[in-house]
């Protein structure tokens, strides 16, 4: 007689989101609905139980104020020991920052990841992460605009500041904001494999792999943030003038400093150096005509500064994970 065993269970995992007064809300709400869109699946799947068990957690339990105003409703922080396979999130918001991000929440993330599966967190949640030292000689991100400080306050950690997410290990980390939702959408494949996965990510109408990284949002609003007195002036030029021979000697003489003192304090001011700020400057602008203009590729790669379409498309394939072409198609159809 044929064997009529019944295929196992999918095990229910268990997913820890880790919240505090002033936290970001999207950045718990995102992870929140992709597991329990995950779960959704499942069910039409014919799953007798969930995927996932989600628990929003925090130091104090009870509801817990997010940035925005909106409450939510939390269980206190479990003990270490019944996190054990656990997926812990560390979510970001201002009040990483406060006397609370620093204490006990730190301590309880030390000791929980020990037996957990994984740990990651969601834009400056990441901070607390590496306060925990989880992330010292490995590879992290957070949100743009909190590079340059985390940079300086983490020299260990090696930061990807253009990826969506990194995986280093056991711990992963995601850029700002709805960055989450991709890193939770990879966490997902990890899980249930590339078929459930994009199955999720068109219930949730967004990409299962969003191409590019989180610098193609950047470079103008880091202008418009840089110290008017030492660099306005020079960003304004590199984009307005993208195509000129631009070299770090260029652009110190533009603002009068040398070399060594421009591209320290560039570092500092823009939380990137200046020829990586110059290689964004140049993709977003190429970016900008392929969605904005019947421009030919030929054409971009000379106005955005590329010189040829080839160096023009090492630039995609190296920073947004497509080529021009690919990139042309999605926006004229």
């Amino acid at each position: 007689m044929a064997n009529s065993r019944q295929p196992s269970p999918v095990p229910t995992r268990t997913i820890l989101v880790v919240v505090f007064e002033d936290f970001l809300l999207l950045d718990a709400a995102g992870p929140i609905q992709v597991f329990a869109t995950a779960n959704d699946e499942a069910v039409t799947r014919g799953d007798k139980r969930p995927r996932y068990r989600i628990r929003a957690v925090s130091p104090s339990g009870g509801p817990i104020r997010s940035s925005s105003g909106v409450t939510l409703g939390t269980e206190p922080l479990p003990a270490a020991a019944r996190t054990r396979g656990a997926t812990i999130i560390v979510v970001g918001g201002p009040g990483v920052h406060c006397d609370q991000g620093r204490g006990r929440l730190v301590e309880w993330v030390r000791k929980a990841s020990v037996g957990a599966e994984r740990t990651c967190s969601v834009c400056t949640g990441a901070f607390i992460v590496a306060r925990t030292g989880l992330m010292d000689g490995g590879e992290a991100v957070t949100h743009w605009r909190d590079v340059a400080d985390f940079r300086r306050e983490f020299p260990g950690v090696t930061v990807r500041a253009d990826a969506l997410f990194v995986r280093s290990g056991r711990v992963h980390s995601s850029a700002g904001v709805t960055a989450g939702i991709d890193l939770c959408l990879s966490l997902l494949e990890q899980d249930q494999g590339r078929e459930f996965t994009l199955a999720v990510a068109k219930r949730l109408v967004v990409h299962r792999k969003r191409p590019g990284g989180q610098l193609q949002f950047s470079s103008e609003l880091l202008a418009q943030s840089a110290p008017a007195s030492s660099f306005g002036e020079l960003v304004r030029e590199l984009r307005e003038k993208p195509a000129l021979p631009w070299s770090v000697e260029r652009m110190a003489g533009a603002v009068h400093m040398s070399t060594r003192t421009f591209h320290r304090r560039f570092a500092e001011a823009l939380g990137m150096s200046p020829l990586q700020y110059l290689a964004n400057v140049r993709l977003e602008i190429a970016c900008a005509l392929i969605e904005r203009e019947r421009t030919p590729l030929k054409s971009v790669a000379r106005q955005a500064g590329f010189g040829t379409e080839v160096n023009m498309k090492n630039a995609f394939a190296r920073r947004l994970g497509v080529t021009p072409t690919q990139y042309l198609a999605r926006f004229r159809g």
